[in-house]
């Protein structure tokens, strides 16, 4: 989209336009032309799929046309802080951060991380459903409140409705134990709230750490990490029709509402979906605002990711089941209905993915036709409607994702979603509430077989029908260009189903994780003090236990010095543990770390305002390039740019 890289308002209505025209046109084409009913098992899968590829393209239809109308709250941001930097509006807030097995080190940066917010009158509280002593003792050196309770009922849930008889802030905040707020964060946020139809707000949520897909292909730079396309796309869609969502930190409500609908919904796995439509049931407002005022950890390893999907899906689905169930509360309006059951649907999707896997074996198999066409409507109808998706697909969703990428995290996910959706419509509420791990580290290679397995088999169906259609082929039973069976289309499909499956098998090998903590990418201007010599460089690599510095020195580093931060007054001794003057890098840990200092590393690493930018997705055609570069860049793939040697913390 060369023209307008960023979406303006006259590029979306010329856009939306077109592609609503192609996508009319090449339904009317499919419903009208390409069925093939010769006999019942034919008209099973032309009629089957058809309704397939009408289920894939509801959703973008209606969120094609929604994006006409998107909202920013960035200027009402503007308008609304102002009271609250000149004190006229100054709520009383309670920021919660309920923890289960965290460990200690990922819940002291966010402890900290919220005592750099910026506001006079809150408190924060460490809610610690494990009720473990190291965090009590935590909180007694951080000066934070700390709240446990007897029983771990109704958990993250629980624990929250818990910590709200434990305080009486007007406004509360909840931070998950892995998120890390900007010290700007309520400036930006509770002005919101002079407004007395606001109940909720629910931030933008960035990662500091990249997705397990993304980390296994070796592709952290050039793919978004996968959940903020709900940030940076959903989200604002569903703002726009007032049905945006709570997902579970960052977000603020109003204490006197959340009370009056008897606290945060504990009949599901997703608390804090629920509650929002219970505020939202009632007239309260659930508004977004798409700023990035927080970050957290994605998920650590492709099992902690899956399974963290499994509980979203089952959580969402659980909705059916429930008196909070929006296709059936009162009080909510019909578009916010069918906003609610359009994102229910999105789960489904899973298992009609897993369909189309299984398509060209029906062909080859079964001798199906499921769509009858030729060379001419294809080239008229398939190929201008899908070339139109291919093309705008990233630029609807603000550059969040490609879709080729995309198709792999929905192979990635399809059979444990599948699975997961199978179970909650036969028993919805069997499962209980798990905690993502955070803050794990590996340090070997770990192939997952039992996630592995059913994309094994599936890639083997695919292969097998390519080599049956090869051998058809070769023995000219079959014509590649053959107009009345359609092949090249199949041929085409099976071909891109054994890409994409080759690739998801290989996110299934998670790769070494030396450290628990993130080495963020921070360019700082820093003096590297020895007892010889000073130096000035710029780091490459920072966390709060040590840095990465590439930079052609003269001379070895010394073992030992100080090293000075230049623009924040922050100076501190480390000791060097990895020295590579081939490659002009080296990697320093620090030592005799106070707390005063690792309050000063804290808010440099993540706290800043501005801190958090959005990071942008390959166009299609690289797009297709680093997957084909991934497929057979064998050994290559997982090599980092990073030195392999871990650091240990020492304060």
């Amino acid at each position: 989209m060369q023209l307008s890289p960023q979406q303006k308002q006259w590029s979306k209505i010329i856009i939306v336009s077109t592609s609503l025209f192609f996508m009319i046109r090449y339904f009317l084409w499919r419903s009208t032309s390409t069925f093939n009913l010769t006999d019942p098992i034919n008209s099973l899968f032309s009629i089957g799929l058809f309704l397939i590829e009408l289920a894939f393209i509801i959703s973008p239809f209606w969120q094609t046309i929604l994006t006409l109308n998107i909202k920013s709250r960035k200027s009402q941001a503007d308008k609304m802080s102002e009271a609250v930097k000149e004190g006229i509006y100054q709520p009383t807030v309670d920021i919660l951060i309920p923890s289960y097995n965290e460990p200690l080190e990922v819940v002291k940066r966010t402890i900290v991380g919220c005592q750099t917010i910026e506001y006079n009158h809150k408190k924060i509280y460490l809610l610690d459903d494990g009720d473990r002593e190291e965090m009590k003792n935590l909180c007694a050196e951080l000066n934070c409140h700390y709240i446990t309770r007897e029983n771990r009922l109704h958990a993250k849930a629980g624990n929250l409705n818990h910590a709200l008889t434990q305080t009486n802030g007007e406004l509360i905040v909840v931070f998950d134990a892995d998120f890390v707020p900007t010290s700007n964060f309520l400036t930006r946020s509770i002005g919101f709230f002079q407004d007395i139809k606001i109940g909720l707000l629910q931030t933008y949520q960035s990662f500091y750490s990249h997705d397990p897909i993304a980390r296994n292909l070796g592709l952290e730079d050039k793919i978004p990490t996968e959940v903020e396309i709900f940030s940076r796309y959903y989200q604002p869609i569903r703002d726009s029709i007032n049905t945006a969502l709570c997902y579970g930190s960052s977000f603020l409500v109003r204490r006197k509402y959340l009370e009056k609908i008897g606290g945060f919904v504990t009949k599901t796995l997703s608390e804090d979906y629920h509650t929002g439509i219970r505020l939202s049931s009632e007239k309260y407002q659930v508004i977004y605002l798409k700023e990035s005022l927080s970050a957290g950890l994605s998920a650590e390893n492709i099992f902690g990711h899956i399974k963290q999907r499994k509980r979203w899906a089952r959580g969402t689905i659980q909705t059916l089941f429930i008196k909070e169930n929006p296709l059936k509360l009162k009080g909510l309006k019909w578009q916010q209905k069918l906003a609610h059951l359009e994102g229910i649907l999105q789960w489904f999707m899973s298992p009609l993915r897993l369909i189309l896997l299984l398509l060209p074996f029906a062909y080859n198999c079964l001798d199906v036709i499921p769509i009858k066409t030729n060379f001419q409507e294809t080239l008229s109808f398939f190929f201008p409607f899908y070339f139109i998706q291919l093309l705008t697909f990233s630029w609807f969703n603000f550059k969040t994702r490609s879709a080729l990428f995309a198709d792999i995290y929905n192979v990635v996910t399809a059979v444990p979603i599948t699975e997961e959706i199978i179970q909650t419509l036969i028993n919805p509420f069997s499962s209980i509430f798990n905690v993502t791990p955070k803050g794990i580290k590996n340090d070997n290679y770990y192939f997952n077989w039992r996630l592995a397995s059913p994309l094994i088999f599936l890639l083997m169906v695919n292969f097998i029908t390519f080599a049956n259609f090869l051998i058809r082929f070769l023995d000219h039973q079959i014509n590649y260009i053959d107009d009345s069976l359609n092949i090249n289309l199949i041929i085409f499909w099976n071909v891109y189903n054994l890409v994409i499956l080759v690739l998801s098998i290989m996110v299934m090998l998670d790769i070494p994780k030396l450290d628990s903590y993130q080495w963020l990418k921070i360019r700082k201007k820093i003096n590297i003090i020895t007892s010889h010599q000073t130096y000035e460089t710029v780091t490459d690599k920072i966390c709060e236990f040590g840095i990465e510095i590439n930079s052609n020195f003269s001379s070895y580093i010394p073992d030992r010095g100080r090293i000075e931060f230049i623009e924040d007054e922050l100076s501190l001794n480390f000791e060097v543990v990895n020295q590579n003057k081939l490659e002009s890098k080296f990697k320093v840990r620090f030592i005799n770390v106070s707390l005063l200092q690792y309050r000063q590393l804290i808010k440099i690493i993540f706290c800043q305002p501005n801190r958090w930018t959005f990071q942008q997705t390959q166009g299609e055609l690289i797009s297709l390039w680093l997957l084909f570069y991934t497929l057979f860049a064998i050994p290559f793939r997982f090599i980092k740019n990073m030195m392999p040697n871990k650091i240990t913390n020492s304060y």
